[in-house]
């Protein structure tokens, strides 16, 4: 397990993510005015954990609305699975739309966000998705992504058990999170694990990825830096 550090920040990364920007924006098209990306150095670690293209895979992608990660996989497998919770995402854009919640600048609408991503990876796969349920057979991945999920997800074990089972022998779950020193309970859709949390999380599971303790020194606290708050990166590769 990897918790961010300010200093990974670094020129590998911002040309890793420029080149993930130039990609996505010439797939999607100058029109889209909204963000293609939001969590920087959680996009970095799984993008850099990722195998070169071409690849002989099958991926799973979840939590996936208003992100474009898919189209950046759809090289390795152009039947990705992009998946969320797709019903719940668009009653909120419409309570948006409707003024009945409030509209964020960095949140496309439901249809213009994927109406794009449909147009930038047209064979990919939009499935709706409940993690603690997943709706394939065991062994069906060779790649599962998360990106900043399971803190919204209140059965998380269920969730992390279920990307499991879904992994192939050799497959990986990349997946990132939100850690504070002392955890925040499950409240109002979203958490903070604290890191005894985040160990006692994954310990049943061989976890492959560079492990770097938490430093929560200001300089690197995730978000608007009003909390100390920071991103952590898991890769859990299942046994062959």
């Amino acid at each position: 397990m990897k918790f961010f550090a300010a200093t990974e920040r670094d020129a590998a990364c911002r040309a890793l993510l420029g080149e993930y920007d130039r990609f996505v924006r010439d797939k999607i098209g100058p029109a889209y005015s909204y963000p293609l990306r939001q969590r920087d150095w959680e996009l970095y670690q799984i993008l850099s954990r990722l195998p070169a293209p071409p690849g002989d895979l099958s991926i799973l992608e979840t939590g996936s609305f208003n992100t474009f990660l898919g189209v950046w996989l759809a090289r390795l497998d152009p039947r990705v699975v992009v998946s969320d919770l797709y019903g719940a995402r668009f009653r909120k854009s419409l309570l948006r739309a409707l003024r009945l919640l409030p509209r964020k600048s960095s949140e496309a609408p439901y249809f213009t966000w994927r109406a794009a991503l449909k147009r930038a990876a047209p064979s990919a796969q939009l499935r709706t998705v409940d993690l603690t349920r997943i709706p394939f057979p065991d062994a069906s991945f060779n790649l599962i992504t998360s990106v900043s999920v399971i803190e919204h997800i209140p059965a998380v074990e269920r969730a992390v058990a279920e990307m499991f089972r879904c992994l192939k022998p050799g497959g990986r779950l990349l997946l990132t999170t939100d850690c504070s020193a002392e955890g925040k309970p499950y409240a109002a859709g979203e958490r903070y694990f604290s890191p005894a949390q985040l160990e006692k999380l994954f310990a049943p599971y061989n976890v492959t990825s560079p492990r770097r303790d938490p430093d929560f020194r200001r300089e690197n606290w995730c978000y608007n830096k009003n909390q100390p708050i920071l991103t952590a990166f898991v890769e859990i590769t299942k046994p062959a």
